[in-house]
Parts: structure tokens; C-alpha cells; sequence
């Protein structure tokens, strides 16, 4: 026999239990979200460079930032799952560069496209799963969850 004697009870099991999968849940999200965080840091980069630099706003307002649950929904993605909006959603001079962003992307019946991310993305793509798996990584080296 092991010499070790083992004595559960039931008592605060449930609390404990509960803890334990919030943590899980919580370790996972964040493992998770620094992965894409990882993934996605070359495409940020390359579209700042490739974005119109007439004032440099747009590429000011290249940036990341988690989805909301409600966004979620309207994209069907799970409430439950880790989602990064990528692209110009930050203000650059009290002025939210989103709309500008779609037009310089897309074109208007004014203005031809100029697209700066969809390039962005497809030079950056060939390495996605590798960056993702090493910002995974490097999240569970810092939290100490990786031998």
C-alpha cells in the first residue's frame, strides 16, 4: 500500500468544485486570448505600414479588441468563445477611425478601395498557428501551468 490515507468530505465540496471550473474557464480564456494576441501582432504591424499616411490617424488606430457578447451574437460566434475585432477601432483626435477604416478597405461609390488590411492579412497568415500556439505557450510558462 501507498501509506498515504485519504479522508473526504462533502462539506464545501460543491464551492470548491465550482472555483476550480471558473479558474479552468478563466485560464483558458486568457491562454486563449493571448494566442490570438500573438497571431495577430504581425498583421497589426504590416497594415500601420501599409494604411494611408496622409495623417497617420489610421494607422494610429490600428489596433485590437475583445468583442463584446453582444457583438458575438450578431456574428454567430458563442458567447463563451475568445473573439479579437482587428483593424482602425480606436479614436485618433477625439475621431473613431472604424468608418474610414471600411472606406479606405472597401471604396466608395466616390473613391476607389485602398485596402491596407485584407493585404495586411494575407502576407501574415502563413505563420497564424505557429504565433498563436507560441503566445499560448508563453501564457502558461507565465502563469506557471506548463512543465
Amino acid at each position: 500500500m501507498s501509506g498515504y490515507e485519504w479522508h473526504l468530505r462533502s462539506e464545501g465540496f460543491d464551492e470548491a468544485l465550482h472555483d476550480l471550473r471558473a479558474l479552468e474557464a478563466s485560464l483558458q480564456h486568457g491562454a486563449v486570448r493571448a494566442g490570438l494576441v500573438r497571431a495577430i501582432a504581425p498583421t497589426k504591424r504590416l497594415a500601420k505600414r501599409l494604411a494611408p499616411q496622409d495623417t497617420g490617424a489610421m494607422a494610429r488606430a490600428i489596433g485590437h479588441r475583445s468583442l463584446s457578447k453582444s457583438a458575438k451574437s450578431r456574428l454567430g460566434i458563442p458567447a463563451q468563445n475568445v473573439a479579437l475585432l482587428v483593424g482602425p477601432n480606436r479614436k485618433v483626435n477625439g475621431r473613431w477611425q472604424g468608418r474610414k477604416g471600411m472606406w479606405q478597405e472597401l471604396g466608395t461609390e466616390h473613391m476607389e478601395a485602398n485596402p491596407f488590411m485584407t493585404p495586411a492579412l494575407e502576407q501574415t497568415q502563413s505563420g497564424m498557428a505557429g504565433r498563436f500556439y507560441h503566445g499560448l505557450r508563453d501564457y502558461l510558462d507565465r502563469k506557471g501551468l506548463r512543465t
